[in-house]
């Protein structure tokens, strides 16, 4: 566990001085037993979530592990098995549920999608969207044109100034192999033969100096594949960018929190515009189709 650890935060430098955040995670044979009262919140049979009073919260992965999380101490520690390790998505899952509660308490939201801005400057593209939806080929896409990495799955979002400000969160990103295969620097990448499963591997590892450590929110981007010719980028309503963007960022059971991540999120659509992006086959337009849909404001990306 301690090499994907290591692997997950590498683009990450060092932090000096004592932290005020602190996660501890074992590996164990067996997941811990829920608590034995009835969950306060559960998403399905994957994950529920227990809260002791207004700091102390558990979240129980019946297949994977626990994390038993102190708001007021800024501590998580729990336990996760090696099928949290095989299964894909579910260390990244473990180590969000673990840090976001905390990063929340500090100004920081994180929101589920891809996010990358040119490398020029200008505001960073912010790609949401389910599974299956384009999300990932849409990101490659750009990093393929060099655009500059912000994060796979997780961005920071926080307000500085009054402006919505996009900040890095590391992890390695994925890729099924048929997508790894449209861009020719990846395609070198070994996954198993015949099997259909996403393949881990660092950015930085094919695209040099990629990682960018912050840059101005510039588009919010739904993207959706779909049979036509040519991309296609819809504008879409604050009201309507605010209603998709919701499932992608809100955790329910943190009530304290929500009134500020809502708050947060409106100021989002409201300055950065939001797009249905229709997807067609051809990732070489790509880039150029979502530099033009995005709010420039002269703003370099800090680069990490």
């Amino acid at each position: 566990m301690g090499a994907r650890w290591a692997a997950t935060f590498a683009s990450r430098p060092a932090a000096a001085g004592a932290p005020d955040l602190r996660v501890t995670l074992d590996l164990v044979d067996s997941v811990p037993p829920a608590p034995p009262a009835e969950p306060h919140f559960r998403q399905g049979d994957l994950l529920a979530y227990y809260l002791d009073g207004a700091d102390n919260v558990v979240a129980h992965f019946p297949r994977y592990g626990q994390v038993r999380l102190n708001l007021s101490a800024g501590s998580s520690e729990g336990e996760l098995t090696e099928a949290a390790l095989a299964a894909h998505g579910v260390f990244e899952d473990l180590l969000a549920i673990s840090l976001s509660p905390h990063l929340r308490r500090r100004g920081l939201f994180l929101l589920h999608a891809f996010a990358a801005c040119p490398p020029e400057g200008g505001g960073a593209a912010l790609i949401v969207g389910d599974i299956g939806a384009g999300k990932t080929t849409t990101g490659l896409a750009l990093l393929h044109a060099g655009w500059k990495l912000l994060s796979n799955d997780s961005p920071m979002l926080a307000e500085a100034a009054g402006d919505i400000n996009v900040l890095a969160y590391p992890g390695l990103l994925s890729a099924y192999p048929d997508t790894l295969a449209r861009f020719p620097e990846l395609s070198p990448i070994k996954s198993a033969p015949s099997v259909r499963e996403k393949v881990l591997f660092a950015a930085e590892a094919v695209y040099p100096n990629v990682w960018a450590e912050a840059a101005p929110a510039g588009g919010i981007l739904f993207p959706q594949i779909e049979p036509r010719p040519e991309h296609a980028l819809e504008p879409l309503p604050p009201a309507e960018a605010l209603r998709l963007i919701l499932p992608h960022a809100i955790e329910q059971w943190d009530r304290a929190l929500i009134p500020a991540h809502l708050a947060l999120l409106n100021r989002l659509v409201q300055a950065a515009p939001a797009y249905r992006l229709r997807l067609a086959a051809d990732t070489s337009r790509l880039p150029g189709v979502i530099a033009a849909g995005l709010h420039h404001n002269g703003h370099a990306p800090r680069e990490a």
